[in-house]
C-alpha cells in the first residue's frame, strides 16, 4: 500500500485573458488636436510633481530650524520642526496628544509602583 500524498500537475497552466470594456465618458469623448506648442507630454522619469515639492521645501527650508527635545512626563524623544519667522511648530513627532497620552499612562504605571512598595494587602481569616 503506497502513501503518496504528492500532487502532480497535469497539461499546462491555462491564464484567460481578461478584456475590459472602455468606460462610457471614454467612449463619448471629443477628441482634440492641439497644436505642438500647446501640447503636454509626460516627463520620462516621472518626477515633475515632486519637483514641485521639493522646490517648495528648498524656498522655505532656511527659516525651518529641527529640534530634538526630551520630554520628561511622557519619557520620550519629540522631534519637531518650528518656523522660525513665526515661531509656529510645522511637525512634531510623536504628536502632542500621544505625549499626553504617554505621560498619563506613565503616571498611572508609577502610581501603582508606589501602592505596592508598602505591605501587601491580603485578607486572612483565623
Amino acid at each position: 500500500m503506497s502513501f503518496d500524498f504528492t500532487v502532480k500537475p497535469i497539461g499546462q497552466l491555462v491564464i484567460p485573458t481578461v478584456v475590459r470594456p472602455e468606460p462610457e465618458a471614454v467612449q463619448a469623448a471629443v477628441a482634440t488636436q492641439l497644436p505642438a506648442p500647446q501640447s503636454v507630454s509626460a516627463t520620462a522619469s516621472g518626477a515633475g510633481s515632486n519637483a514641485i515639492a521639493s522646490n517648495a521645501a528648498k524656498v522655505g527650508a532656511d527659516t525651518i530650524s529641527r529640534q530634538v527635545i526630551f520630554d520628561q512626563a511622557a519619557a520620550a524623544m519629540v522631534y519637531v520642526s518650528v518656523d522660525e519667522s513665526t515661531a509656529e511648530v510645522v511637525n512634531q513627532y510623536p504628536e502632542s496628544w500621544q505625549l499626553k497620552a504617554r505621560a498619563y499612562f506613565r503616571e498611572q504605571d508609577q502610581s501603582k509602583l508606589q501602592q505596592r512598595a508598602g505591605p501587601i494587602p491580603t485578607n486572612r481569616i483565623v
